[in-house]
């Protein structure tokens, strides 16, 4: 099964190929150097979350068609044939939690959260119906990463160490059939 790793390089470049940039404007609109870009899509160097987003925004796609090379393997199609089930999950995940959408929070009652600090309603209870644990723990994650973000040395590479172990752990239980 091919990776992230395996991929992403490749995707980089065929993207800007195909949509007529060169290396050195697809830089520039990236925020990034040309070195580095080349290093990616060499596969010499793999980019992190942040970085896929910046050379995402300068190609004028989405981050889910670069990472995956193309619309029919994102999440927006739904039929499509993953590359990798359990990143798409987290990717998903991940989206929900990056937009406001989902956090974690242990205490509710009768299926409505309730922040006690506030005294206010700040959302529903989500049913899980698969993968409960990992998503559970990628989102509580998440929400203690955004609080200690300034405290890890390499804040994009802990956040994408995260997605890649929840990735991994659905995976495991994909493959064993759960």
């Amino acid at each position: 099964m091919e990776t992230y790793e395996d991929k992403i390089g490749e995707n980089i470049r065929e993207a800007r190929q195909k949509k007529r940039i060169s290396q050195e404007e697809l830089a520039k609109r990236s925020g990034i150097a040309n070195t580095t870009l080349s290093a990616y899509e060499n596969s010499r160097k793999i980019p992190n979350l942040t970085t896929i987003a910046k050379i995402a925004r300068g190609l004028g796609m989405s981050i889910e068609q670069l990472y995956y090379g193309s619309d029919a393997q994102s999440v927006a199609n739904a039929n499509a044939e993953p590359v990798d089930e359990g990143r798409r999950i987290v990717n998903s995940v991940f989206y929900l939690w990056k937009k406001g959408i989902v956090s974690y929070y242990e205490s509710y009652s009768a299926g409505v959260m309730v922040h006690y600090d506030q005294k206010e309603v700040v959302g529903t209870m989500l049913v899980l119906n698969r993968y409960r644990d990992p998503i559970r723990r990628l989102i509580g994650s998440l929400d203690e990463f955004k609080i200690r973000r300034n405290t890890y040395p390499e804040p994009e590479r802990y956040l994408e160490m995260i997605l890649a172990s929840v990735a991994a752990e659905i995976n495991e239980e994909i493959a064993k059939g759960k």
